[in-house]
């Protein structure tokens, strides 16, 4: 390959990923939504409803996108996405109370979310090089993490200095820094979709191909929504503070995704996701252990070091069986599965919390993640299945 190929390809790869980074930390600052949705009077289940219905309408649109991005191209649906997070969050700033109409920003933000990552995820995999899909992916995926630990962080402090209306203004900010830098991205070589109705997602989904990933993509993402969801709530029972499982999980997964992302596409997807999937497993068990400061910071650091193998590996295996104009599709697919986990599998998961204890709900989160390493061990096919 050229020289000027490979700079085409550098380039474009890495605007889509600091593009990507930038979008993330304007949605990753809305996990401080509960706070304004309290002030405005709100309670625990008007908290749940509205953060929920963000996860339901991107869930709801992912079809829809992944039909577009496939027919029409990636880069225009990511300007789109980052075009409606910044609309949305400046609509915040007309928001007096608790009405409809948060919903609304709620649902657009949502839509916002499946353009702009469904979009950016398939732009990044036209260009990755064929040997190197995990370890680009891993990067990819690493600056997605450490956004995470500059939105919420930054936002909290413009809140506490300035209040909510400067924070939805600093939030929406990061989108404007995303759309500027897509307008010099452009579209990497894909074949349009021929599929005039868009039902070959559904179908995608079904097919043997890709069913048995996305079911064990779905299962991981249940075991890190108990995390995300109930972590916090977990260690404050036991006297802990939420930074150390989460200061940890930052920078553990965003280092394995930087520098061991390469180790699936040297040894195959399934050598390295089989026990990325196991580890996970016994680390959510082994919550049931913590009971002091190190004890959360080890059990954080072998969940973290599992997990962080196991997006760029199981989104490589996705792209190695899909077809040049199924891509959106098959990344679509590969997102609807992880918001379903992690958003629907909360609700059972937060029965078994609320009934038997967080220990039990922890154990039982693993035992789910288990079988599904046994099934993907015994049922996947050869070394990249």
């Amino acid at each position: 390959m050229s020289s000027p190929v490979n700079s085409n390809i550098f380039r474009n790869f890495s605007l889509a990923t600091a593009a990507n980074f930038f979008f993330f930390c304007n949605f990753s600052a809305f996990f401080l939504l509960p706070l304004y949705i309290t002030e405005l009077g709100g309670t625990e289940a008007d908290i749940g409803f509205i953060m929920g219905s963000f996860g339901v309408t991107s869930l709801g649109a992912i079809p829809f996108v992944a039909y577009l991005v496939d027919r029409y191209g990636r880069r225009k649906f990511m300007l789109l996405g980052y075009s409606l997070m910044f609309v949305a969050s400046l609509l915040y700033l007309t928001v007096s109370g608790l009405s409809a109409y948060i919903y609304l920003i709620r649902f657009i933000q949502g839509v916002s979310f499946a353009f702009s990552f469904t979009a950016a995820g398939t732009f990044v995999a036209d260009y990755l090089p064929p040997a190197r899909k995990a370890q680009w992916l891993g990067i990819f995926s690493a600056f997605t993490i450490a956004a995470y630990a500059i939105g919420p962080s930054l936002g909290e402090f413009v809140i506490g200095l300035y209040g909510f209306g400067t924070f939805f203004i600093y939030a929406s900010v990061f989108s404007v820094i995303a759309l500027v830098l897509a307008l010099f991205m452009r579209d990497g070589q894909f074949t349009p979709s021929s599929d005039p109705y868009g039902l070959s997602f559904f179908r995608l989904i079904a097919s043997r191909r890709f069913s048995l990933i996305l079911f064990s993509n779905l299962i991981l993402a249940g075991g890190l929504g108990a995390i995300l969801n109930f972590v916090a709530v977990y260690l404050r029972s036991k006297g802990l503070q939420a930074f150390y499982f989460f200061l940890t999980y930052t920078l553990t997964v965003t280092a394995v995704r930087i520098f061991g992302g390469r180790f699936s596409d040297a040894w195959g997807r399934k050598t390295v996701a089989s026990p990325g999937l196991l580890v996970v497993s016994v680390s959510l068990a082994a919550m049931y252990l913590i009971d002091s400061p190190l004890s959360a910071v080890l059990v954080a650091f072998v969940f973290s070091f599992g997990y962080g193998f196991l997006y760029p590996t199981l989104s490589a295996l996705v792209i190695d069986k899909a077809g040049e104009d199924e891509r959106g599709k098959a990344m679509g697919a590969l997102n609807a599965s992880y918001s379903m986990g992690i958003n629907f599998l909360a609700f059972p998961f937060g029965i078994i919390a609320r009934d038997w204890g967080y220990e039990t709900m922890y154990v039982v989160t693993g035992a789910t993640v288990f079988i599904s390493f046994l099934i993907f061990t015994i049922f996947g096919k050869g070394g990249d299945s």
